[in-house]
């Protein structure tokens, strides 16, 4: 299998469709890392990947090399991907809101030497500054305490909505706690024998 892997990636490059996608037979690649347009997991790309399927009948397999990017946008690819019940690859590095992405292939499989990164999400402290600034006439929040009793409800459901995403995906309930815990500001890159364990990946290399 990991031959054939190399051997489909190291092709793509003659096959681009829509930076960062790349289409070669029954696998489109999902590179980041390497794209001309965008450093990051963004809005748009899961309409992108939705019409390249439309396009592409055979598609069974996404290969994924990322970094990660807006989380947001990498459950709205999630969904596409568990909808097409495609299978999800990781060639090099798959970090962050692309772990969301790799888990929602039917099967999982990891390239030799490849890692998967876990981190809890953050809110950077300017961004919430800005969205209670931005929202909070609409919301209805008169004093920065009331938007905080909503930012500690709304982080409670959105914890939930991960944990339960993590075990919808068949992944243990330990080790879904564990990615919750990990810091946001570092990442956790488990071994090949504890993502197997942990019913992360399903198939060998």
């Amino acid at each position: 299998m990991r031959t054939i892997h190399i051997a489909l990636l190291t092709s793509f490059a003659t096959n681009a469709v829509a930076d960062p996608f790349t289409v070669n037979g029954n696998a489109v690649l999902y590179d980041t890392i390497n794209s001309a347009v965008t450093e990051e997991i963004d809005f748009g790309h899961a309409e992108t990947l939705l019409e390249i399927l439309k396009g592409n009948e055979n598609i069974e397999m996404l290969i994924l090399n990322s970094e990660g990017g807006l989380i947001e946008a990498g459950y709205d690819i999630a969904d596409i991907v568990i909808d097409a019940e495609l299978n999800t690859h990781v060639e090099f590095i798959c970090e962050s809101a692309c772990a969301t992405v790799f888990l929602a292939g039917n099967k999982r499989s990891l390239e030799l030497g490849a890692k998967i990164g876990f981190h809890s999400s953050y809110w950077a402290a300017e961004d919430i500054q800005e969205y209670f600034i931005s929202e909070k006439d609409t919301k209805g929040w008169e004093t920065p305490f009331e938007f905080a009793s909503w930012l500690y409800e709304d982080t409670q459901a959105e914890v939930f909505s991960v944990f339960e995403y993590l075990l919808e995906r068949g992944v243990n309930a330990q080790f879904a706690i564990r990615t919750l815990k990990a810091s946001s500001d570092s990442m956790w890159y488990p071994r090949r024998a504890e993502l197997e364990a942990a019913g992360v990946l399903t198939e060998g290399p």
